[in-house]
């Protein structure tokens, strides 16, 4: 059940069940959801520009302390643009921008 914990939410309590998660992947990585995504040229990408359009990454790496998760590169919520810029320039995890 702690292993369960870390790497996905209980019923009533994921960011998917807003309607604003998505978690994202590419062809060439076999779409693969596992850390070693966030090396790849894509996930490195997103990592970098995903605030540009309004998405900020919820689970980021060294981080499981502050949001309760493992790492997840591949898991973007949208939350504007304008909010994103600002929590990317915030250097905080998402959870502690949005108060959580």
């Amino acid at each position: 059940e702690e292993e369960a914990s870390r790497v996905s939410a209980k019923p009533g309590y994921s960011e998917h069940q807003l309607g604003t998660t998505a978690d994202l992947g590419t062809e060439e990585f076999g779409w693969d959801l596992t850390e070693g995504f966030g090396a790849t040229p894509a996930g490195m990408w997103l990592r970098n520009n995903s605030a540009t359009y309004g998405f900020a990454l919820s689970y980021p790496p060294g981080e499981e302390d502050v949001t309760g998760y493992a790492y997840e590169p591949w898991h973007y919520r949208y939350i504007g643009v304008d909010a994103a810029l600002d929590w990317k320039a915030s250097g905080l995890t998402l959870n502690q921008f949005l108060g959580a």
